[in-house]
């Protein structure tokens, strides 16, 4: 009997530690080591760039079943840079972003397909107020622990959507349509 007792909690054990073993890790977005850069073409003549400065969110990872990822990112739209107050300002206004009334950007993901060692994640995009689906490809940069004792996951991405998609229409066909989205994040265990 007690050797039947021994091998059950052994099973039990053994049933545990693969189930926990196979459930993704929770990683919090590090704002610090993220950025979300953007692109748009001026009158066919430039780029502008900005970016974006604050943000938050949370992504869940299993290296061996990556398309049970799940990503959740707000970024503050108010907190675009683009190293002129005086456009920052309009862009914050209600010819663009309309900070005051749509003050956050969204993304969350809804499935994830596996392309080697690099994501196409399908999610939902929400700017503006206006939500469409988009495919956001990821570059898995790396895993491994830090300087903090923590263990750091990064991924990178660039995709592009149309404004116009988001209700911010002022100024075509003079600003782009084509917005240019590169960005870089990294998560903490």
């Amino acid at each position: 009997m007690k050797s039947l007792f021994v091998y059950v909690l052994s099973a039990f054990c053994a049933v545990s530690i693969g189930f926990d073993s196979a459930r993704a890790d929770s990683y919090q977005l590090d704002d610090q080591h993220t950025s979300v850069v953007f692109a748009i073409n001026h009158l066919g003549y430039s780029y502008c760039y900005g970016m974006f400065g604050k943000y938050s969110g949370k992504f869940e990872y299993d290296a061996k079943n990556p398309t049970k990822a799940s990503f959740q990112f707000t970024i503050d739209a108010a907190s675009l840079d683009t190293k002129s107050v005086k456009r920052d300002e309009h862009l914050r206004g209600p010819d663009f972003f309309n900070v005051k009334q749509f003050p956050d950007i969204k993304f969350v993901s809804k499935k994830v397909a596996v392309d080697g060692t690099n994501l196409n994640v399908t999610g939902d995009l929400t700017v503006h107020g206006v939500t469409k689906e988009i495919v956001l490809p990821l570059v898995y940069l790396g895993a491994g622990p830090a300087p903090d004792n923590k263990q750091h996951l990064g991924f990178m991405g660039k995709t592009t959507i149309k404004r116009s998609d988001f209700d911010m229409k002022a100024y075509l066909p003079h600003v782009g349509d084509d917005v240019s989205l590169m960005l870089s994040f990294e998560g903490i265990r």
